[in-house]
Protein backbone atom coordinates (compact mmCIF):
# COMPACT_ATOMS: atom_id res chain seq x y z
CA UNK A 1 0.00 0.00 0.00
CA UNK A 2 1.01 3.38 -0.92
CA UNK A 3 1.80 5.76 1.42
CA UNK A 4 -0.36 8.74 0.88
CA UNK A 5 2.12 11.47 0.70
CA UNK A 6 3.67 9.49 -2.18
CA UNK A 7 -0.19 8.83 -3.69
CA UNK A 8 -0.35 13.03 -3.64
CA UNK A 9 2.99 13.60 -5.14
CA UNK A 10 2.65 11.26 -7.60
CA UNK A 11 1.01 13.63 -10.39
CA UNK A 12 3.40 16.70 -9.05
CA UNK A 13 6.30 14.38 -10.02
CA UNK A 14 5.35 12.98 -13.16
CA UNK A 15 4.82 16.94 -14.29
CA UNK A 16 8.56 17.71 -13.32
CA UNK A 17 9.51 14.98 -15.35
CA UNK A 18 7.32 16.22 -18.33
CA UNK A 19 8.87 19.41 -17.66
CA UNK A 20 12.50 18.05 -18.27
CA UNK A 21 11.81 16.09 -21.17
CA UNK A 22 10.37 19.61 -22.53
CA UNK A 23 13.51 20.90 -21.86
CA UNK A 24 15.57 18.82 -23.24
CA UNK A 25 13.28 19.27 -26.90
CA UNK A 26 14.00 23.06 -26.21
CA UNK A 27 17.18 22.75 -25.66
CA UNK A 28 17.55 20.31 -28.91
CA UNK A 29 15.66 22.74 -31.30
CA UNK A 30 17.90 25.69 -29.65
CA UNK A 31 20.79 24.17 -30.84
CA UNK A 32 19.61 23.12 -34.00
CA UNK A 33 18.21 26.76 -34.86
CA UNK A 34 22.04 28.18 -33.90
CA UNK A 35 23.24 25.98 -36.33
CA UNK A 36 21.07 25.99 -39.31
CA UNK A 37 21.07 29.99 -38.50
CA UNK A 38 25.32 29.46 -38.99
CA UNK A 39 25.05 27.58 -41.44
CA UNK A 40 22.35 29.92 -43.77
CA UNK A 41 24.88 33.42 -42.93
CA UNK A 42 28.07 31.18 -44.15
CA UNK A 43 26.26 30.22 -47.16
CA UNK A 44 24.37 33.62 -48.34
CA UNK A 45 26.78 35.47 -49.84
CA UNK A 46 27.93 32.05 -51.96
CA UNK A 47 24.34 31.76 -52.79
CA UNK A 48 23.98 35.25 -53.80
CA UNK A 49 26.93 35.77 -55.79
CA UNK A 50 26.05 32.43 -57.62
CA UNK A 51 22.19 33.51 -58.22
CA UNK A 52 23.24 36.99 -60.07
CA UNK A 53 26.26 35.14 -62.25
CA UNK A 54 23.81 32.74 -63.22
CA UNK A 55 21.12 35.54 -63.99
CA UNK A 56 23.52 37.39 -65.91
CA UNK A 57 24.93 34.98 -67.88
CA UNK A 58 22.15 34.53 -70.63
CA UNK A 59 22.05 38.11 -70.95
CA UNK A 60 25.93 37.83 -71.76
CA UNK A 61 27.38 36.52 -74.61
CA UNK A 62 31.05 34.90 -74.24
CA UNK A 63 33.54 37.50 -74.83
CA UNK A 64 31.53 40.07 -75.84
CA UNK A 65 30.62 43.57 -74.74
CA UNK A 66 26.83 44.45 -73.70
CA UNK A 67 26.12 48.13 -72.66
CA UNK A 68 22.64 47.83 -70.37
CA UNK A 69 20.41 50.74 -70.56
CA UNK A 70 18.96 52.72 -67.08
CA UNK A 71 18.06 50.91 -64.77
CA UNK A 72 14.50 50.94 -63.99
CA UNK A 73 12.83 49.08 -60.51
CA UNK A 74 11.31 46.62 -63.51
CA UNK A 75 14.29 46.53 -65.75
CA UNK A 76 17.03 45.65 -63.25
CA UNK A 77 19.28 42.44 -64.25
CA UNK A 78 19.86 42.16 -61.35
CA UNK A 79 18.71 42.99 -57.70
CA UNK A 80 19.79 46.56 -56.29
CA UNK A 81 21.90 48.03 -59.25
CA UNK A 82 21.75 51.60 -58.62
CA UNK A 83 19.42 53.50 -60.83
CA UNK A 84 22.00 56.71 -61.18
CA UNK A 85 24.78 54.20 -62.89
CA UNK A 86 25.23 53.18 -65.90
CA UNK A 87 26.18 49.65 -66.52
CA UNK A 88 28.61 48.08 -69.24
CA UNK A 89 29.23 44.27 -68.66
CA UNK A 90 31.24 41.18 -70.44
CA UNK A 91 31.47 37.61 -69.65
CA UNK A 92 34.56 36.36 -69.75
CA UNK A 93 36.16 33.03 -70.47
CA UNK A 94 39.93 32.44 -71.14
CA UNK A 95 39.60 28.51 -71.85
CA UNK A 96 40.22 28.53 -75.49
CA UNK A 97 42.64 32.09 -75.40
CA UNK A 98 43.64 34.56 -73.33
CA UNK A 99 41.09 37.62 -73.29
CA UNK A 100 41.71 41.52 -73.99
CA UNK A 101 39.76 44.05 -71.71
CA UNK A 102 39.91 47.84 -72.80
CA UNK A 103 38.17 50.71 -71.21
CA UNK A 104 38.24 54.03 -70.34
CA UNK A 105 37.58 55.73 -67.03
CA UNK A 106 37.01 59.55 -68.38
CA UNK A 107 36.18 61.12 -64.92
CA UNK A 108 35.31 60.75 -60.97
CA UNK A 109 33.02 58.11 -60.48
CA UNK A 110 33.55 55.44 -63.19
CA UNK A 111 34.97 52.04 -62.41
CA UNK A 112 35.75 48.57 -63.76
CA UNK A 113 35.95 45.78 -61.83
CA UNK A 114 36.49 41.69 -62.50
CA UNK A 115 33.94 39.46 -60.57
CA UNK A 116 34.81 35.95 -60.73
CA UNK A 117 32.04 33.43 -60.55
CA UNK A 118 32.30 32.77 -56.68
CA UNK A 119 31.91 36.59 -55.94
CA UNK A 120 35.80 37.52 -55.63
CA UNK A 121 36.86 40.78 -56.35
CA UNK A 122 39.95 40.20 -58.21
CA UNK A 123 40.97 43.72 -60.02
CA UNK A 124 39.27 47.30 -59.32
CA UNK A 125 40.35 50.66 -60.94
CA UNK A 126 38.40 53.88 -60.57
CA UNK A 127 38.26 56.99 -62.03
CA UNK A 128 40.55 60.36 -61.28
CA UNK A 129 39.35 63.98 -61.36
CA UNK A 130 40.52 65.68 -64.62
CA UNK A 131 42.30 63.14 -66.28
CA UNK A 132 41.09 60.37 -68.48
CA UNK A 133 42.42 56.66 -67.23
CA UNK A 134 42.83 54.66 -70.25
CA UNK A 135 43.11 50.43 -69.27
CA UNK A 136 44.55 47.53 -71.12
CA UNK A 137 43.82 44.09 -69.52
CA UNK A 138 44.83 40.47 -70.35
CA UNK A 139 42.99 37.80 -69.05
CA UNK A 140 45.07 34.37 -68.41
CA UNK A 141 43.67 31.56 -67.17
CA UNK A 142 45.11 29.98 -64.00
CA UNK A 143 47.32 27.26 -65.25
CA UNK A 144 50.72 28.45 -67.81
CA UNK A 145 48.99 27.53 -70.96
CA UNK A 146 49.43 30.68 -72.86
CA UNK A 147 52.60 32.24 -71.21
CA UNK A 148 55.20 32.51 -73.93
CA UNK A 149 52.92 32.75 -76.69
CA UNK A 150 51.53 36.70 -76.42
CA UNK A 151 52.03 39.18 -78.75
CA UNK A 152 54.37 40.83 -76.72
CA UNK A 153 56.12 37.59 -75.97
CA UNK A 154 56.90 36.97 -79.66
CA UNK A 155 57.08 40.43 -80.75
CA UNK A 156 54.00 40.83 -82.58
CA UNK A 157 52.65 43.56 -80.20
CA UNK A 158 50.96 46.53 -82.12
CA UNK A 159 51.18 48.57 -79.26
CA UNK A 160 53.79 50.08 -77.20
CA UNK A 161 51.69 49.91 -74.25
CA UNK A 162 52.00 46.34 -72.22
CA UNK A 163 48.45 45.52 -70.43
CA UNK A 164 48.17 44.43 -67.05
CA UNK A 165 48.14 40.90 -67.10
CA UNK A 166 45.57 39.05 -64.48
CA UNK A 167 44.83 35.14 -63.91
CA UNK A 168 41.12 34.07 -64.02
CA UNK A 169 39.45 31.45 -65.89
CA UNK A 170 35.89 33.06 -66.20
CA UNK A 171 33.78 35.88 -64.80
CA UNK A 172 32.07 39.05 -65.61
CA UNK A 173 33.91 42.42 -65.77
CA UNK A 174 31.22 45.26 -65.29
CA UNK A 175 32.32 48.93 -66.36
CA UNK A 176 29.92 51.35 -64.11
CA UNK A 177 29.31 54.90 -64.93
CA UNK A 178 27.66 57.74 -62.65
CA UNK A 179 24.50 58.90 -64.78
CA UNK A 180 25.05 62.14 -64.25
CA UNK A 181 22.14 63.60 -66.29
CA UNK A 182 20.63 63.92 -69.85
CA UNK A 183 23.80 66.36 -70.98
CA UNK A 184 26.09 64.12 -70.18
CA UNK A 185 24.09 61.06 -71.73
CA UNK A 186 25.61 61.00 -75.52
CA UNK A 187 29.07 61.30 -73.98
CA UNK A 188 28.47 58.59 -71.24
CA UNK A 189 26.96 56.71 -73.79
CA UNK A 190 29.78 57.16 -76.51
CA UNK A 191 32.24 55.58 -73.50
CA UNK A 192 30.49 52.50 -72.58
CA UNK A 193 30.65 51.34 -75.95
CA UNK A 194 34.01 51.59 -76.24
CA UNK A 195 34.51 49.18 -73.60
CA UNK A 196 35.66 46.22 -75.33
CA UNK A 197 36.45 42.53 -74.13
CA UNK A 198 37.61 39.87 -76.65
CA UNK A 199 39.57 36.70 -77.34
CA UNK A 200 43.05 37.65 -78.44
CA UNK A 201 44.85 35.43 -81.25
CA UNK A 202 47.82 33.22 -80.21
CA UNK A 203 49.64 31.83 -82.84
Amino acid sequence: MKHPLLEKAAPILKWLGGIRINLRLALAAICAIGILHVCATLAAPMLMVRSAFDRLSPQLPINETVVFPPVTPGSQPIPFMTPDVRYAMCRYDTTDAPVIVTAELPDLGWSLALHTPDGDNIYVATGVDVRRTNLRIRILPANERFMGLTPEALGMSNTSEKPQTLRSARGIVALRAPDKGRAYQPSTEAALRRFRCSAQTVQ
